[in-house]
């Protein structure tokens, strides 16, 4: 164990892209497009920008944003790719050799696959079965193991779309690629009152986990809901429950996973430039964390420089020694070795 004394600048020659094997929990697979590859594709697909998006300025995310919404503006151009299948490969070949760079030996993809079915008129089912044959292929291409999360976006039609992606899972004869389930969006936007005992049966018919995005918006009762409704396995982000004691115990008693992401947490504004970051609580209640990349290419960033930020965050050598170790014990996929 090396001297947990030593300072960020010499930590960080341990977090450096090439370095120590890593795994990635929570990453957005079009968060994760390099900017020269959307140039390409959208010139590609004559893709027109909407109104008023400069696309130097609005796709990367580099200073604190004012809100979420900012933050989450690039996805005005990236919900509208890929609308060729070839293309689906181009940018999920390059989403794999970012992974790679940053030596990640296993990943947990997620995506919206009802959008890619509307991008590529084909039905749910066959956008699903196209994005598992082109991420396994671009993954064994880089030996990195990997495991798809279908992602929900909260909203009036999140009970309906989590009934497609799952009867398309199902045409598809619950492929083992499919390892979870994920709830995103606006933390603001209500849900059915059925969506959580949805997410409860699918999980308990196909042994589906389970992880919520939540407590990223400062509302701390939705990371309790997460847990207490959804079952959750693991949380996205959760930066509000370090306000709460009786809820960092709650998650350290069901050993309930937090998937931190220290520089999107930043740029979102979830943790303010006065506030210490979670972290710090999370570990003095034992609560279990792995520290993650959300959406790289957006930040220009890699995992790399994850690993690196959470220790200018306040985590040890020791702390991220445990990392690779840790992300192997909470992720979906099976029989990592």
């Amino acid at each position: 164990m090396l001297d947990d004394a030593l300072s960020v600048e010499e930590a960080d020659e341990g977090v450096v892209a090439g370095g120590p094997d890593r795994g990635e929990l929570h990453v957005h697979l079009n968060g994760a497009i390099p900017t020269s590859t959307i140039r390409q594709i959208l010139a590609d697909e004559c893709t027109v920008l909407p109104a008023g998006f400069d696309f130097a300025q609005d796709l990367v995310r580099t200073t604190p944003c004012l809100s979420l919404a900012e933050y989450l503006r690039p996805w005005q151009v990236l919900r509208l790719l890929p609308k060729k299948r070839e293309n689906l490969d181009r940018l999920t070949l390059a989403v794999l050799e970012g992974l790679a760079e940053n030596n990640v030996r296993f990943v947990e993809l997620r995506s919206s696959v009802l959008y890619l079915a509307t991008l590529q008129k084909c039905s749910p089912a066959q956008a699903l079965e196209r994005l598992i044959v082109t991420t396994g292929e671009a993954a064994q291409r880089h030996g990195i193991r990997r495991g798809l999360i279908l992602t929900v976006t909260r909203g009036d039609y999140s009970a309906v779309s989590l009934a497609s992606l799952l009867e398309a899972y199902q045409d598809l004869g619950e492929p083992r690629d499919v390892i979870a389930l994920d709830l995103a969006g606006d933390e603001e936007i209500a849900y059915p009152a059925e969506l959580p005992s949805l997410f409860r049966n699918a999980k308990d018919k196909f042994g589906l986990g389970v992880t919520i995005h939540a407590g990223e918006t400062g509302r701390v009762e939705n990371v309790r809901t997460a847990v207490e409704l959804f079952d959750a396995d693991r949380i996205g982000h959760g930066t509000a429950a370090g306000k709460d004691p009786e809820l960092l115990e709650l998650l350290s008693a069901k050993s309930i996973c937090i998937e931190v992401c220290p520089i999107s947490n930043r740029l979102t504004g979830a943790v303010p430039p006065s506030e210490a970051h979670p972290l710090q609580q999370f570990r003095r209640y034992g609560v279990p964390f792995v520290i993650c990349s959300d959406n790289p290419a957006i930040h220009e960033r890699g995992l790399a420089d994850d690993h690196a930020a959470a220790l200018a965050e306040g985590l040890s050598i020791g702390d991220m020694q445990q990392q690779y170790d840790l992300a192997k014990r909470y992720s979906f996929i099976k029989d990592l070795t």
